[in-house]
């Protein structure tokens, strides 16, 4: 869920009559169990299957039992309430998670976008709301989590450690309302799903193109979105639900909310224009490598790492003639010119046949790098999403085939 557009103010209160109208079988027990009067209860539900576009429980003299649009949602509802109670328990460092059945996605997205924005002007801005209603409906949240979520700074509103930690997993907890809806859907046959991916620069294009393919052959009214950045961004991203995955080289960073799934090996080699020099001879030296000029990925990224592992060993650093982080660029400075480079071993077997690469033959610059998808820790996929993941592993069985 992005901060830019409002989204319908359905509360978890509503989500929670639903689920003990599910548990109790009737929209008089979960009035008993939620001290509600019973034409509150329904009139809640009402407005969850206005919201939905589909009936959510099959009405009859035996009860209410959910519909296959109802088993959806209630899986979902159950999921958003979990992590909503642990974000809360986490901002207010007590064991207590009361509130959150208030919460409106009104204020979800208020408070989202005044912690993406930095200020309540940028904020309201961006939703289309006036300053006052953000500003009140940002205020009243506060007071209702009991937790200091903002505090002034010279310039602007600035947002607490713990309201940026609760931002953030109010994000990936409304995710599991689009995602329910996307999923009712597409289970109706009014979609096909949704996919939102983050592609690192070194994935191979042709791999991905392949698995878009084979998805879309098997779904073709799968809506699939592509943004491709640095592993920085995409984490973020990642992490505040705007992707639901990111596909390229793995990090293991270990991070407890991330999950790595490996899919094939694509390691690092030097390679350089074919018809340099040193294409083509054997068993290069760390000296001849050093005499040539390098183009270079930026400080702290793994072909920026590597290579200066590999120079490490005799403790020398190459000689840098441009450093970029895009590809392209690093590819067309190889062209006309003696330079070498880091790259995937994909990559360097892919390249344009107007401009092939030659991979140089020094047995140390070869370095472990898995491909593969990263999600957030305990993510559930839709069954569209799922389904692009079985062709995903279809691709990559065929491709190591090869």
């Amino acid at each position: 869920m992005g901060s830019n557009a409002l989204l319908p103010a359905i509360t978890l209160r509503q989500l929670q009559i639903f689920t003990t109208t599910v548990a109790t079988g009737s929209a008089g027990g979960a009035a008993r169990v939620l001290r509600l009067s019973q034409p509150a209860v329904t009139h809640a539900l009402a407005k969850l299957e206005t919201y939905f576009t589909q009936p959510l429980l099959n009405r009859g003299q035996g009860g209410m039992v959910p519909t296959e649009a109802g088993w959806i949602l209630h899986r979902r509802a159950m999921r958003m309430r979990l992590q909503l109670d642990a974000s809360l328990v986490q901002a207010r460092g007590t064991s207590e998670a009361r509130y959150a059945d208030a919460i409106t996605s009104t204020q979800a997205a208020c408070h989202t976008a005044v912690a993406e924005h930095g200020t309540f002007s940028l904020a309201a801005r961006a939703l289309g709301i006036s300053l006052p209603a953000l500003q009140r409906t940002a205020r009243g949240f506060e007071q209702l989590v009991a937790v200091p979520l903002y505090h002034r700074m010279p310039r602007h509103i600035g947002v607490t450690a713990a309201g940026e930690q609760l931002a953030q997993a109010l994000r990936v907890a409304m995710t599991e309302l689009s995602q329910a809806r996307d999923e009712i859907d597409a289970a109706m046959g009014l979609s096909g799903g949704r996919i939102a991916m983050g592609c690192l620069p070194l994935m191979p294009k042709p791999l991905l193109a392949q698995m878009f393919s084979t998805a879309l052959a098997q779904n073709p009214n799968l809506t699939l979105t592509l943004e491709e950045n640095s592993y920085d961004q995409l984490i973020r991203d990642l992490r505040h639900g705007r992707l639901d995955l990111i596909m390229g080289a793995l990090r293991l960073e270990g991070a407890a909310d991330i999950e790595e799934t490996a899919l094939f090996d694509d390691p690092y080699v030097v390679v350089a224009r074919m018809g340099h020099p040193l294409a083509g001879r054997n068993r290069l030296s760390l000296a001849a490598l050093q005499r040539c000029g390098w183009v270079v990925a930026p400080l702290g990224t793994p072909r920026r790492v590597t290579l200066e592992k590999l120079f490490s060993k005799n403790g020398r650093s190459p000689r840098v003639v441009l450093e970029t982080n895009s590809v392209n660029m690093t590819l067309a400075s190889l062209r006309g010119n003696d330079f070498l480079t880091i790259t995937s071993r994909s990559l360097a077997l892919g390249a344009d046949s107007d401009a092939p690469l030659s991979i140089l033959d020094i047995r140390a610059s070869t370095a472990a790098r898995t491909i593969g998808y990263t999600a957030r820790q305990g993510w559930l996929p839709t069954t569209a999403q799922a389904k692009f993941l079985d062709c995903v592993k279809r691709v990559i069985a065929e491709y190591d085939s090869q």
